[in-house]
This record gives C-alpha cells, sequence and structure tokens, in this order.
C-alpha cells in the first residue's frame, strides 16, 4: 500500500539535521500535511474514471500506488506534529535527486537545496536561535545567525547530518515504499483542491494513528493529500505530477563548509 510513515519520518530528520543531530534511516514517524493543487488528464480522449464501486479498498490502493510510482517528479506542501513541535514543508523533487524548498519548526525555516552533486541547507536567523536556546546555548544561537546570515551550510557527499536532509528529497519512493501500517477501508467521494476524489482509511497497527487518503477518480489516480489525526495530526498536499524541477548550487561566496561550521560555533 501506500506509505506514509517514510514521508514523516524524512521531514522529522531534516529538522534535526539542521539542528546539527543525527538521525535513524528508520525512525518513528510523525503526521501528514497541507496545501497545494493537483493533476490534470491530458489528451481529448474520454477522461479515464476510476471505478470506487467496483474496485475494493486493496485494488484503488494499489492503482493510486502505480501511479505514484511512475512519476517522474512531484510537488508536496503540509505540515506534521513531531513531539508537539509543528513541522511545515514545501518541496518539489524529481527521481534524479534534484530537491528544493522549504521546511519550517515554529518560526524558524530552513531552505534546502539539492541536486546530484551535494545538499545544501540555509536555515534562517529564527531557526538558528531556536536551536541554540534548545541546545541551552542562546548565545551560540545568536552568534551563527549572524556568521552565517543568508549562507547555505553543506557537507558535500560525506556528512551524514547534510545528508540526513537529502533523504528527505526522496518523496517519490517515501510514499511509494511497501510498508505494513494495516488495511485499507473505502470511504467516500469528495472533492480536493479542485480535484474529485475518493477516500481510503486506514489505522497504524503500531500506534493506532488513523489516516486518510484522497485518491483522485479522474485521469491518474494520484494520492492529492495524505492526513492524520491522533496525537501527532497533520495534512500533506501533494501536485505539480512529473512537472520537471530544476536546481542549481548556491554561488560559492555563499556556502560555508558544515565542518567550518562545527568549529566556529564551538567557540561560542
Amino acid at each position: 500500500m501506500l506509505s506514509t510513515r517514510l514521508v514523516r519520518t524524512a521531514a522529522v530528520c531534516a529538522v534535526l539535521a539542521a539542528g546539527a543531530t543525527a538521525c535513524g534511516s528508520e525512525g518513528k514517524p510523525a503526521a501528514k500535511a497541507p496545501a497545494a493543487p493537483a493533476p490534470a488528464p491530458a489528451s481529448a480522449s474520454p477522461v479515464q474514471t476510476l471505478d470506487t464501486e467496483k474496485l475494493t479498498a486493496e485494488e484503488l490502493s494499489k492503482q493510486a500506488h502505480a501511479a505514484m510510482s511512475a512519476l517522474t517528479a512531484l510537488k508536496v506542501d503540509g505540515s506534521l506534529t513531531s513531539e508537539g513541535q509543528k513541522i511545515t514543508l514545501h518541496l518539489a523533487a524529481d527521481k534524479q535527486g534534484n530537491c528544493k524548498g522549504t521546511v519550517s519548526v515554529g518560526d524558524g525555516q530552513v531552505e534546502v537545496v539539492h541536486n546530484g552533486t551535494g545538499t545544501w541547507i540555509k536555515p534562517d536567523a529564527a531557526f538558528w536561535k531556536k536551536i541554540g536556546s534548545e541546545k541551552g546555548n542562546p548565545k551560540a544561537g545568536a552568534m551563527a545567525a549572524e556568521l552565517f546570515k543568508g549562507r547555505y551550510l553543506t557537507g558535500g557527499q560525506s556528512d551524514s547530518r547534510i545528508q540526513e536532509v537529502a533523504s528527505m528529497c526522496d518523496l517519490i519512493k517515501g510514499i511509494t515504499q511497501d510498508n505494513d501500517e494495516g488495511p485499507l477501508t473505502k470511504g467516500a467521494a469528495g472533492t480536493v483542491n479542485g480535484v474529485k476524489t475518493f477516500t481510503l482509511l486506514g489505522t497504524d497497527p503500531e500506534d493506532g494513528a488513523k489516516t486518510t487518503l484522497h485518491i483522485a477518480t479522474e485521469g491518474k489516480p494520484y494520492l492529492i493529500r495524505m492526513e492524520a489525526a491522533g496525537k501527532e495530526p497533520g495534512q500533506m498536499d501533494f501536485s505539480d505530477f512529473d512537472k520537471p524541477v530544476t536546481v542549481q548550487a548556491p554561488p560559492a561566496d555563499e556556502v560555508i563548509d558544515y565542518s567550518l561550521f562545527q568549529q566556529k560555533l564551538k567557540t561560542a
């Protein structure tokens, strides 16, 4: 079935990585997120429709899984909750490893840029100060905010913390990875961001979290929205299906290596 866990985990890892905290590759996730449009079927021939009356929940999930797996690129806009903190993300990514967008925690925001040659992150001042306060060193946070203002951090292909951010960019794999998240049941027809949809409902066997998947019923059966209820609620909207993602590395004078960043913080 469509997997909700990897997407949630990757977003949390990205935030932790920006705060200089390593994250495991298979951690426990949070929830799902809001906002964004969706697919428009192409051709002048009759529009393909999903037979939600005849197909079982499992068959509907398999069709959506196949459609999402075949994508070359997509965009996600939404928010999730982790340990009481709201995390908001706006990311576009493709299967070639190009990715760009932002991840926010509270008032702080991190810009993410990733391609085949490297990963760059640019936290804003609010984010630096938040990290400094959480680590019991407000001075270091304020110093980082000033020292790295308008600059990107990179670890090339070697720094594990920076690479945790890169893992978040594998959105297509994350959504379509096979995971045993319990059986799905059929929901009801609706409309999300102007797209006609049908819902599939699931319950995570591990934590009991309720998940709602909104599948497009006209054109290709893309996943349009993913929602989670419970202790860690959230919502994610998917759009810009197969839209090319163009990413350029930041100018060299706007980049600082992660190792140098760590050295400077130690002196704070």
